[in-house]
């Protein structure tokens, strides 16, 4: 019997879902917002509560992008509930379970959905689905080379986490666009879609944020007391 429980917090429009032997024993969502690390846990343990002396065989959760604090919330959850239960963890980009790319089918000749977003700062991401179902590493890009990108590719269903508008794209390409949100219960949906190998590469791999730019960290300023010497 496979029991899994996913987490998926890198959106405000968080939720938790726990699937056993083909029956959903739960299914939740809640909005967080900017409070993830409080709101998180009366979902959490009403969805352990349902195991009912299940082992629980792994834990899913979304790595983003998306909230930096949502989505580190959920990871440090994530890390917490498989020590506990002494199972493995895995973590899956968060676009790909979503209603959209997972309603698509997908190739190995074409790709059929593109995740489009705004990484901020003047510069979009692209994400396509790839064949596993899966969603590739994220490609940021200026709003002219977006453009150019959009019109290469006329037959991709483009879908965004994000508000159309703020997206710098031309009337056509802005038609083409579907609003979707990513949700727990979709990513038990790819998790069992995917194959051993792939799995257990994913278990092998540490969890950690899809993040569009390198985390940045400033330097401590001159004579900051943890540079004095003592």
């Amino acid at each position: 019997m496979e029991t899994v429980l996913a987490i998926e917090t890198s959106v405000a429009e968080a939720s938790i879902a726990l699937w056993s032997d083909g029956k959903w024993l739960f299914d939740a969502e809640f909005v967080s917002d900017r409070k993830h690390n409080s709101m998180i846990f009366d979902p959490l343990t009403e969805a352990l509560t349902k195991l009912d002396g299940r082992s629980l065989s792994c834990v899913i959760v979304g790595s983003g992008p998306g909230s930096y604090s949502g989505t580190r919330v959920g990871i440090a959850a994530a890390q917490g509930v498989a020590i506990a239960n002494s199972c493995p963890a895995a973590a899956l980009g968060s676009i790909a379970a979503t209603p959209v790319a997972r309603s698509q089918p997908v190739t190995e000749a074409k790709t059929s959905a593109l995740a489009i977003g705004d990484a901020r700062r003047g510069l979009y991401y692209v994400s396509p689905i790839t064949a596993s179902g899966e969603a590739a590493e994220p490609e940021l890009m200026d709003a002219e080379a977006l453009e150019q990108r959009l019109t290469a590719s006329p037959d991709e269903l483009l879908f965004t986490l994000d508000d159309p508008d703020k997206l710098s794209v031309s009337d056509n390409h802005q038609q083409r666009i579907t609003t979707t949100q990513p949700h727990a219960r979709l990513l038990i949906d790819l998790w069992l879609q995917l194959e051993h190998a792939r799995r257990e590469q994913l278990f092998s791999t540490p969890l950690a944020p899809c993040y569009l730019r390198a985390p940045f960290t400033s330097k401590a300023k001159r004579g900051h007391p943890l540079l004095r010497k003592g």
